[in-house]
């Protein structure tokens, strides 16, 4: 296949969007950490949404207004899939962590195993999110060569 002829993805630069979408997600992890909560989901999302914002803002920062050829897209979302997994995993322990510090309690919010479980799930996060991001990867591509004249 012609590179040329290929549809390619284009990374812009950070926008008001973005920063929107980090200024809501602040908010939303500051409203997370008032109450006396342990449920596991609330932390989980926050935490891949803290890979997923970090993740998104350095590709923008770094590679804003350059493009790729399609055939780099799959693998390219493997990988961004699998650090965003991990990351969600790491960061989600973190939130665990930094909760039980600030409330500082006798009986903890997250118990040490279950910030360790989450630990000890960071490789099968990242296999997932590297399978979603292949997912993700090939729908663009197939979306782009249905869009194709």
């Amino acid at each position: 296949m012609n590179d040329a002829a290929s549809p390619s993805f284009y990374v812009t630069t950070p926008d008001g969007r973005l920063r929107s979408v980090t200024l809501v997600y602040g908010l939303a992890a500051f409203i997370w950490l008032s109450p006396e909560d342990n449920s596991v989901w609330p932390v989980a999302m926050l935490g891949v949404g803290l890979a997923t914002l970090s993740l998104v803002w350095l590709i923008r920062r770094r590679l804003g207004g350059s493009a790729f050829p399609a055939r780099y897209v799959p693998i390219g979302a493997a990988v961004l899939g699998g650090i965003i997994g991990l990351g969600g995993a790491l960061s989600s322990a973190g939130f665990m962590f930094f909760k039980n510090a600030l409330h500082a309690h006798a009986f903890w919010d997250y118990p040490p195993t279950m910030v360790v479980a989450m630990l000890t799930r960071a490789p099968s996060w990242a296999l997932a999110g590297g399978l979603i991001g292949v997912g993700i990867g090939f729908l663009w591509v197939w979306r782009r060569m249905r869009m194709r004249p």
